[in-house]
């Protein structure tokens, strides 16, 4: 793996320009943005795509995420319209996140209901060719290792790809270095940020603590994810697709965590 692969999360900045402007000044020449990007520039690919040449800057990915139960249609009502804007930007990838919101009981029904709703997404994106990453996040029908595995065993790897989220993985009870290892093969992409709750560091989560989820996370090299390992072994499966470091709340500013994150990535490479 090398520098060309590293990426970032814009999402957190208000200002998607001054988003590019400040990754660029750092050395990114890739990110990742949200759905929310498209209707924000209403539709209209040629707009943004001048944006990003104009930082020469390559969109890797998407984020979208999976609506609660009859919500379907805040999604898939204007996803057609959506993943023709991503493939017009040569952007060859979604990330996508479970379903909203977690029942009561995480039990077969619930499963059943999002594996529908992810057959539905990945229908959708086929007929753009957009490879599709599922995402695993605190608070969502796909959080904890087993739901990973019941997921990942349901559809076909040429199907749906993994793009594992270091801290979310490690705040749901798991292991991020063994499950990266786990499924190295159908990683497509990755969120990768460092988990750590205060003195403790351990894999312990805290979903149902009561703690903000966010207090947990922090940036790479910060807390508890062993980074190194986790290069070697998607260098190792031959990843050569991004590596996407992300950090929800920045302790300084965006653009310093975004700086700490090349850096420390570098370091790795």
């Amino acid at each position: 793996m090398n520098k060309s692969q590293l990426s970032y999360a814009i999402w957190p900045w208000k200002d998607k320009e001054a988003a590019l402007a400040e990754i660029t000044a750092i050395g990114y020449r890739r990110c990742e943005t949200t759905r929310q990007t498209i209707s924000d520039y209403h539709y209209d690919a040629p707009r943004y795509a001048e944006m990003l040449a104009r930082y020469g800057v390559t969109a890797d990915s998407f984020y979208f995420h999976l609506p609660a139960p009859g919500q379907e249609s805040e999604l898939f009502d204007v996803l057609e319209r959506e993943l023709k804007f991503v493939a017009a930007l040569g952007t060859p990838r979604v990330t996508l996140q479970g379903v909203r919101g977690r029942p009561d009981t995480m039990d077969d029904e619930a499963c059943s209901y999002q594996l529908a709703q992810v057959r539905t997404f990945l229908d959708y994106a086929k007929s753009f060719g957009l490879a599709v990453n599922m995402h695993p996040h605190v608070g969502t029908y796909f959080m904890y290792p087993d739901e990973i595995d019941w997921l990942m065993e349901r559809v076909e790897p040429s199907e749906l790809g993994f793009a594992p989220d270091t801290a979310h993985i490690a705040a749901a009870d798991g292991d991020p270095t063994a499950i990266v290892r786990k499924y190295a093969s159908r990683v497509g992409f990755t969120h990768l940020k460092d988990y750590k709750l205060g003195d403790s560091v351990s894999y312990g989560g805290w979903v149902n603590s009561g703690i903000p989820i966010m207090e947990g996370f922090h940036g790479l090299g910060l807390g508890v994810v062993d980074f190194p390992e986790i290069f070697r072994i998607l260098d190792a499966a031959g990843y050569d697709g991004p590596l996407c470091a992300e950090l929800d709340r920045a302790p300084v500013s965006n653009a310093e965590s975004a700086r700490l994150s090349y850096e420390y990535m570098c370091s790795l490479l």
